[in-house]
């Protein structure tokens, strides 16, 4: 998270032939990567709220569709199973942001303006592979939109792109970028969601132990109630993060439409008067998504990756 997002848009009139801005393509991306990045940084994941919920034997919803719901009743082989469709689905998160980490990373290096240039290295040789079996599967739109990106950075990589023909691969991408996005964005707001229904199971089991336990004394039921406010300020909060990250993949797709726009006629002033909005937005962003996992002084990003 060291790259941040007030770089993004602080660029130069260096123009292409075709009238790409090269370092404002160049900041852009590599800008939009960091960005992406920043999943690394969320406080939790479809698995940990899995098991979060199941430890407690308190999962009385699943926001999924045609998987049962799971609790005491059910046997640890449709735990193992639904716990393996939030695993894919973490998967499936991980491999979505790779790939458009790895096509912005692409789009970055074919508008540097020295005189190296590095050839695109995918992530992944199948993207195919996150999609067998996951809950929160692609549209078939969407999936062959991902893997046209595949292929068209493993094509940008070995052919004579680069400056000359920046403007043909976004002009060929854009689309697919959007939609492939567009999934990202759903797999966050779904993992909101998962974290939101946590919120209300967890209190209806400080509700429960509160209004239907005779044997605590008022001493107990403050503890309890002040150990639910905690409990609660950490879930909104773990909500609060995915929905920040959310907002950053909207306003990077949001700019990549400016992008877009202005691949032919692009002006490094007009540029930078577009896509400011976008620069303070994602700066702000980027502010936010620090205070929410914020402790002790110190970042803590998740390890599990």
């Amino acid at each position: 998270m060291k790259l941040y997002y007030y770089r993004l848009f602080a660029v130069t009139g260096l123009f292409l032939t075709s009238c790409v801005n090269l370092k404002t393509v160049n900041t852009f991306g590599t800008s939009a990567v960091a960005g992406l990045q920043q999943n690394s940084a969320l406080p939790t994941t479809f698995t940990a709220v899995y098991k979060e919920r199941t430890l407690a034997d308190s999962l009385s919803r699943h926001p999924f569709n045609r998987i049962p719901v799971i609790g005491p009743e059910f046997t640890s082989s449709i735990r193992q199973d639904s716990l393996r469709s939030y695993q894919l689905a973490d998967s499936l998160t991980l491999a979505v942001s790779d790939l458009m980490e790895a096509y912005f990373q692409a789009i970055a290096d074919f508008s540097v303006t020295g005189s190296t240039f590095a050839p695109v290295q995918l992530k992944s040789p199948a993207f195919n592979q996150y999609l067998q079996g996951s809950r929160l599967k692609l549209s078939s739109d969407q999936t062959a939109a991902a893997n046209r990106l595949f292929n068209l950075l493993g094509s940008a990589a070995t052919n004579a792109y680069r400056r000359r023909k920046l403007s043909v691969l976004i002009t060929q991408s854009h689309d697919d970028a959007q939609q492939v996005l567009s999934a990202l964005v759903f797999a966050y707001e779904r993992l909101a969601d998962v974290v939101a229904i946590s919120r209300d199971q967890a209190y209806g089991h400080y509700r429960t132990l509160l209004i239907q336990d005779p044997t605590l004394t008022y001493t107990q039921k403050r503890e309890l109630a002040k150990e639910w406010l905690n409990t609660s300020k950490a879930i909104d909060q773990t909500q609060q993060s995915i929905l920040t990250h959310v907002q950053t993949l909207k306003t990077i797709q949001a700019g990549y439409r400016e992008v877009y726009k202005n691949r032919y006629l692009l002006k490094s002033k007009e540029l930078i008067n577009n896509i400011d909005p976008y620069l303070s937005r994602l700066k702000q962003l980027k502010a936010d998504l620090e205070q929410f996992n914020l402790t002790n002084g110190r970042l803590n990003p998740r390890t599990d990756r």
